[in-house]
């Protein structure tokens, strides 16, 4: 496959369109048509199923597709240390975030980031621990956001401590003001994010043989900071997000036993990040250096 055919394969797996893909690549609708046709045709397999709401790629196309985000990542990486060469810094550059990185820190890195590189193209993709764990591995983003509890074979390198804590109702009470022991818990309704989302809290829960009773399950922080705010339970989260001083509408409460989780960032090989990447990963390690 020629490098062309594999940004085209790339661009209809994410747009799920024919039509969206060659707007996107300023290529006619037959080119494309025609570059599908001679990938399949080099291949042996079909790559793509058309149905009346768009494009899907075959199981075949899907175990390709990592090598394909490899190879496109390989050479966005050596068009910008050519860039570079010559004074300049262009090209892509895909991270990964979780919520409340995604809400507390991007908007404090990302913004500095552009106005020193405005050639750099920053795409920030939102999504849980697992999420940016698969786009790491299959090529989607370069550099993510992540937890140690997920990070795996992943290269991780730790930048912040984050303390677990208890959000309640107002006026929630327990033995000591301003903390709660794991036993006071037992037997109170949760709201509880998906498992995939808050490792680092159900790893606590093992822990400390906390069963919750669930009676809420959201899929992100806001949303579990207002459903306790209105009564539905108490929660288990980490601080990150509650660290802006503002009235979020419910008690935090310390945790005993304490607990925390380690964010930082990952990528498949520290030593093979492109130049944006490495740039930005020396502004997020310099700016995780300024956090109390």
């Amino acid at each position: 496959m020629t490098l062309l055919a594999c940004q085209i394969f790339s661009t209809i797996a994410h747009e799920g369109s024919f039509a969206r893909t060659a707007e996107q690549l300023h290529l006619t609708p037959s080119a494309i048509s025609h570059a599908v046709a001679t990938m399949e045709a080099e291949c042996g397999f079909p790559l793509f199923t058309r149905t009346k709401n768009g494009v899907t790629m075959t199981a075949a196309a899907e175990n390709l597709m990592p090598a394909i985000q490899r190879l496109l990542a390989s050479n966005e990486s050596l068009d910008q240390s050519i860039a570079q060469i010559n004074g300049m810094h262009k090209g892509v550059l895909r991270i990964g975030v979780f919520n409340s990185a995604c809400t507390v820190w991007v908007p404090r890195i990302i913004p500095d980031f552009v106005a020193e590189y405005p050639g750099i193209d920053v795409q920030i993709y939102q999504g849980s621990y697992a999420d940016i764990a698969a786009w790491l591995k299959n090529g989607t983003v370069e550099l993510g956001f992540l937890s140690n509890s997920c990070a795996r074979d992943l290269d991780f390198e730790p930048l912040y401590q984050d303390p677990l804590v208890c959000i309640a109702p107002r006026g929630f009470s327990t033995r000591r003001p301003g903390c709660v022991a794991a036993e006071e818990l037992r037997g109170q309704p949760f709201v509880s994010q998906r498992a995939d989302t808050d490792a680092d809290i159900q790893s606590y829960l093992k822990k400390t043989d906390l069963r919750m009773n669930t009676r809420c399950y959201v899929i992100d922080d806001e949303s579990m900071v207002a459903m306790v705010a209105c009564g539905q339970g108490v929660a288990i989260m980490p601080a990150l997000l509650l660290r802006d001083g503002a009235d979020h509408g419910v008690d935090v409460l310390r945790l005993e036993p304490a607990a925390a989780r380690s964010i930082g960032l990952a990528c498949l090989d520290k030593n093979s990040l492109s130049p944006a990447a490495r740039q930005l990963y020396r502004r997020v390690r310099s700016f995780a250096a300024t956090l109390p």
